[in-house]
């Protein structure tokens, strides 16, 4: 055999022993992963399962607890058609009671996109998670095309919507402050949310919101309680906020 078919023969087997190990990879069960990778994690955070099925390839963790909180469920199914481009693109799913969210996320070696997240969770799971020092009520659905980041650079592109309906928060009891959305855009790296309020919400609120990734934020908003906001609502506002000229 001359030398151009000895390196073709050589190249055909690396291929297939590529293809091989790929293969045995995403065969691999998931629990047993699972187990290899909770050993070596180094999280700010304690993250368990109540249990790991399926395959690297695709599987489920059931009754995912970060710290003491319990976030329901994850599914996950690879992409391969992503690693044509040297990315790893996985659809993931969470769940938790009715609640859900879907989202298609490519990870780059110093880059992520999600595509098509979309769901909706009661507002009530966010004050949980984050230990918020008042109740919140409502539901919140997300409905975002892309959202794109990049290392040091932030974020790059944001497309989609956040809306919070019936919108409630507060103690002792949750106050009604109405219904609101953000639309979402990017500006030298930061994620911004231009903030408006229905017709009709208790609470008026417009402007924007922006966060960076290096920790920078900035809040730009007005709000103007109406005639039908509660006084307690009003109380609050008075002591936290300036009024303008036109209240």
């Amino acid at each position: 055999m001359n030398r151009l078919g000895t390196k073709r023969v050589a190249g055909a087997l690396a291929l297939l022993l590529a293809v091989y190990l790929v293969a045995l990879l995403f065969l691999f069960p998931a629990s047993v992963a699972w187990r290899i990778a909770e050993a070596r994690l180094d999280l700010p955070v304690a993250v368990s399962t109540g249990g790991v099925t399926g395959r690297v390839w695709s599987g489920r963790a059931d009754a995912v607890r970060v710290d003491r909180h319990h976030v329901g469920a994850l599914t996950w199914r690879l992409q391969p058609a992503a690693l044509l481009r040297g990315r790893l693109g996985i659809a993931l799913g969470w769940q938790l009671e009715d609640d859900r969210i879907g989202a298609r996320v490519r990870l780059g070696r110093r880059s992520a996109d999600a595509f098509d997240v979309r769901g909706g969770l009661d507002a009530s799971r966010i004050q949980d998670w984050f230990d918020l020092p008042l109740l919140l009520d409502g539901r919140l659905t997300l409905d975002l095309q892309r959202l794109s980041w990049s290392g040091d650079g932030g974020f790059q592109e944001a497309a989609g919507a956040l809306l919070w309906a019936g919108a409630a928060g507060g103690l002792p009891r949750p106050i009604a402050l109405g219904d609101y959305g953000a639309e979402l855009d990017t500006d030298d790296g930061a994620l911004v949310a231009r903030i408006d309020s229905a017709a009709g919400s208790p609470l008026e609120v417009g402007g924007n919101a922006a966060w960076h990734p290096m920790g920078e934020y900035r809040v730009d908003l007005e709000l103007r309680p109406t005639a039908e906001a509660d006084r307690n609502l009003v109380a609050a506002l008075d002591s936290v906020a300036r009024r303008d000229a036109d209240g």
